[in-house]
């Protein structure tokens, strides 16, 4: 799909509406997650595991075990537990993690009311059920691994920083970063305002959108890198605008295959995988966005801030006379309208739109396969020359 390189769309001109739209989206989320806060599953806050052991045996043939757990779950739904987490363990034995209740006698009377509901479920076919007895259980993911899993976060943020910095530059690598925590925050914020349930499938959504969304990030870097080599004369904004062009059909394309499949996973997947799915549906998408219309523009931006405070300071360093001072002071309003002016229009005028960008940088590639050629051309016939020589001598 060649649709996005015939455009002459400039995506770095609109970059303040790009940050305009992340900014008010993490916002609202983290509002949200300010005022209503995240809906912890049983994995973070604990919970209660309740063990069942049926006289005969739950599930004979393989994939007997997935009817059961739906069956069970339907069942719990029913009773207001319908994310509490299901396993068959062994033939005849089922094991049901739920929440954790108020008092001990709430948790006797939801005992009560799901071993009834597994002996009209499953009684005709696996006899008697026995009750094994209570648990309480802590959560999963304790104090010590959330603290291990922030110092990894921290670790991997330091290593992304030096990479990106020996093979690009120390902007884009800040600007990848500050990539990767637009899309945390609005992963975090989604999950704030839609309430799901979270447990420990959010640790590995958010690392998987995490990656997801630096791979895409660095192949527009990349794609930046080689267009300056080929336009070492042409600002900055241009290239990157005309990379942009090049590598939004691949980021689209990549993109919609992911979603095609999340979003089958989501709808089909049932309860046990739809929280997971949910999250990278949201992610995968708003890394999509972050890499195109965050991490580049941040690297302009940069770049332009840089130059306005170096030429400010060469302009500082010239000595003025006290009368040189207060006339350029009474002229100043005018002449610097006037400049700006005639500079906007200099630039307009000098500056190579993307398409240009594009097309110069597709005749300079085929310009070197044709030098490559008539290279190659050249060393055959040579070769050719010195075989002939060769065998003139012989005879």
């Amino acid at each position: 799909m060649d649709f996005f390189r015939r455009q002459n769309w400039d995506i770095i001109k609109y970059t303040w509406l790009w940050f305009a739209i992340s900014g008010l989206a993490i916002v609202i989320g983290m509002g949200f997650w300010a005022t209503r806060g995240l809906n912890w599953g049983i994995d973070f806050t604990g919970g209660s595991l309740l063990r069942y052991q049926f006289a005969q045996a739950l599930a004979d043939e393989p994939g007997e075990d997935i009817e059961v757990i739906r069956q069970t779950r339907q069942m719990l739904e029913g009773l207001g537990l319908g994310k509490s987490q299901i396993q068959v363990a062994g033939d005849n034995q089922l094991f049901i993690r739920t929440p954790q209740v108020a008092n001990d006698e709430e948790a006797r009377r939801r005992d009560a009311s799901i071993e009834a509901g597994l002996a009209e479920l499953f009684g005709d076919r696996a006899g008697q059920i026995e009750s094994l007895g209570r648990e309480t259980v802590g959560p999963v993911i304790g104090e010590m691994l959330t603290r291990s899993a922030i110092e990894a976060l921290t670790l991997g943020i330091l290593l992304i920083l030096i990479y990106i910095t020996v093979r690009y530059e120390f902007r884009f690598a800040v600007a990848a970063v500050i990539a990767l925590l637009h899309d945390t925050a609005i992963l975090v914020g989604a999950m704030a305002i839609l309430q799901t349930e979270l447990n420990t499938w959010f640790v590995a959504a958010l690392l998987t959108v995490l990656g997801y969304s630096m791979n895409d990030t660095v192949v527009i870097f990349d794609r930046i890198r080689e267009n300056r080599g080929l336009h070492r004369r042409a600002a900055l904004g241009d290239v990157v605008n005309a990379s942009l062009l090049q590598t939004m059909a691949r980021s689209i394309n990549t993109v919609l295959t992911t979603l095609f499949t999340l979003i089958a996973l989501y709808a089909l997947g049932g309860a046990t995988i739809e929280g997971f799915a949910l999250a990278l549906i949201i992610g995968i998408t708003s890394g999509c966005y972050s890499s195109i219309f965050s991490a580049s523009p941040i690297v302009v931006l940069w770049y332009n801030l840089s130059g306005k405070k170096a030429r400010r300071a060469t302009t500082g360093m010239r000595a003025r006379t006290p009368l040189v001072e207060r006339r350029e002071r009474a002229e100043e309003p005018a002449v610097e309208a006037a400049e700006a002016e005639e500079a906007e229009e200099e630039v307009e005028a000098a500056r190579p739109s993307a398409r240009q960008t594009m097309r110069e940088a597709e005749r300079a590639a085929q310009r070197e396969k044709q030098e490559e050629r008539r290279r190659r051309r050249k060393q055959r016939k040579k070769e050719s020359d010195s075989r002939g020589r060769e065998r003139k001598k012989r005879f």
